[in-house]
């Protein structure tokens, strides 16, 4: 069941349990309000529209918070012989409210029992699709295997271009796919300081940068090392041009 009710000069089309954001109302958070302009109500047994408004029909719903939108910037310039330009921001006052009940389900529980069916169903499809896809789970178990039983940095030989203590140069390496500023900083404290360092590594290095990675950052480079190769190629081309000109 929906109605449709204006508030604010704006029309909403609400059903119980919608959270919407009207133009300020006169009450605290917890409080009930009602909306009496209501410009139609239906479900499955029909729709009653107004001429404007629904007579006796009242939408509930309950004050979640009185907070203020986004800032919004208004800017005049005049072009003429006075010329002049003013800059104002704006927050609009705002109510958050939770719709509780309309028309034909005045307290919510015809709502709420559409919904809690519309759960279950949702569940029963989810729970069919499973039973008839076992090596889709199967594929996801086999996956977090794999990840338990990733060999630790120790197990590998560190890269042999390793720089010891900090650099001043040091390139940013969060220009590179799947590298954040965490992932960053890390590569940092053992000596991986330049893009140069990634396209020069071998299978094994790279075994030790990812194990190392999963075992400091909590994390897994998910991008493949081919990726990261080209685009540490590409970005050190790109600075040898940008110094040539």
């Amino acid at each position: 069941m929906f109605a449709v009710i204006k508030t604010g000069g704006k029309q909403y089309r609400v059903a119980v349990g919608d959270v919407l954001k009207v133009e300020k109302l006169e009450a605290e958070a917890g409080d009930t309000v009602t909306f009496d302009n209501v410009l139609m109500h239906g479900g499955d047994g029909g729709t009653t529209v107004g001429t404007p408004m629904v007579d006796g029909a009242v939408v509930t719903g309950t004050i979640i918070e009185q907070f203020r939108d986004k800032k919004v910037i208004a800017f005049k310039k005049r072009r003429r012989k006075h010329s002049s330009q003013t800059r104002k921001g704006h927050r609009q006052y705002l109510t958050r409210v939770r719709i509780a009940g309309i028309p034909g389900d005045e307290d919510g529980a015809k709502g709420n029992e559409a919904k809690a069916k519309r759960d279950a169903a949702a569940k029963a499809a989810a729970e069919e699709t499973l039973a008839e896809a076992p090596a889709a789970q199967a594929a996801p178990a086999a996956a977090s295997e794999a990840s338990e039983e990733r060999q630790p940095s120790s197990a590998f030989n560190k890269p042999s271009n390793l720089i010891d203590g900090d650099v001043a140069d040091k390139d940013d390496l969060e220009k590179l796919p799947g590298i954040g500023k965490v992932t960053e900083g890390k590569l940092y404290e053992i000596g991986v300081y330049h893009y140069s360092q990634f396209t020069e590594w071998n299978s094994d290095d790279w075994d030790f940068i990812e194990a190392y990675i999963d075992e400091n950052v909590n994390g897994t480079i998910t991008i493949s090392r081919p990726s990261i190769v080209v685009q540490a190629q590409k970005l050190m081309e790109s600075r040898a041009a940008a110094a040539q000109e």
